[in-house]
């Protein structure tokens, strides 16, 4: 599958749906009661979850029963279910009120701010930049330090402190790409392609891998070492040659040796990468092929 121009029409019909204030007045009424609860209370959590016809009526205040019914109707399958007890949001209604909650989109967050953090080659104290609901991390003092720019949720910033922010967010970006090393994509579970630019299996420039999904908009590009580390030979290896790994539980660590990690071709065909890894004066080396997977590693 891939996200070609017959995907349009499937998009449109779910937007459109959204298109009408009775419509979106009686998914608001799921919104308004919605609270997650522990999934193993499976009554109770059908219990909060429903509505019934009547109440859901009197939520969009309206009294005419035929005109109610159309655009009940034009929801369900899509974003609501008839059950026993009433109607009850679908997984993608609840997606939609996820998202809602998650990037508030009527909320303003300052473009730029200070992190209470230090770039771990220079010391300098690192800046943050939010535009389009990315969240950029970098060192506005030197070049050594990679940094980072994902796609982070307004709320993420709104309950957090600066300290906590660039954590937050190179835990989820490497949740994400863990998820996408396994073929899955993060955001929409399609399936993920991975992509090793030759170009910098040069034995000089860090080696870097493409993920990217095939069906939505998906997509990161990040150092290799880093979306190996948690693999357990790599995660040994750095630990060998005195990587202190302890004294970050998210591996941020790894943002040290970059600077002294290069790449080269073992193999054209299929594609193998070996990657070696020096710090202070250990060496660590592994190779990938051209799916990421780790075929060997030695320190």
């Amino acid at each position: 599958m891939n996200g070609s121009d017959s995907d349009h029409p499937v998009s449109e019909d779910a937007f459109s749906l959204l298109g009408h204030d009775i419509r979106l007045g009686i998914l608001r009424a799921f919104f308004d009661m919605y609270e997650p609860v522990d999934p193993e209370s499976l009554p109770e959590v059908r219990d909060q979850r429903t509505l019934s016809y009547a109440e859901l009526m009197d939520a969009v205040e309206m009294e005419d029963s035929g005109k109610f019914n159309y655009h009940l109707d034009q929801l369900r399958g899509v974003y609501i279910e008839e059950v026993k007890e009433g109607y009850v949001p679908t997984a993608s209604a609840i997606a939609l009120y996820e998202a809602m909650v998650a990037n508030q989109p009527t909320e303003t967050i300052s473009a730029d701010f200070s992190i209470d953090e230090r770039c771990p080659n220079c010391e300098s104290e690192l800046r943050g930049e939010y535009q389009q609901e990315f969240l950029s991390v970098d060192c506005p003092t030197c070049d050594l330090f990679w940094g980072a720019t994902y796609r982070f949720p307004k709320n993420g910033l709104t309950v957090r402190d600066g300290e906590n922010v660039f954590e937050s967010l190179y835990d989820r970006m490497m949740h994400h790409v863990g998820l996408a090393r396994t073929g899955q994509c993060p955001s929409c579970a399609g399936l993920t392609s991975v992509v090793i630019p030759r170009k910098r299996l040069d034995g000089d420039s860090t080696p870097t891998v493409e993920l990217s999904c095939e069906t939505c908009s998906w997509f990161v590009t990040i150092d290799i070492v880093s979306a190996v580390q948690y693999e357990p030979r790599v995660t040994n290896a750095l630990f060998e040659i005195g990587l202190p790994l302890g004294e970050s539980h998210n591996m941020r660590t790894t943002e040290q040796v970059l600077p002294d990690v290069t790449g080269n071709i073992e193999s054209e065909s299929p594609l193998h990468a070996k990657i070696t890894i020096s710090f202070e004066g250990d060496i660590a080396e592994f190779v990938v092929d051209n799916e990421l997977d780790v075929l060997s590693v030695r320190v």
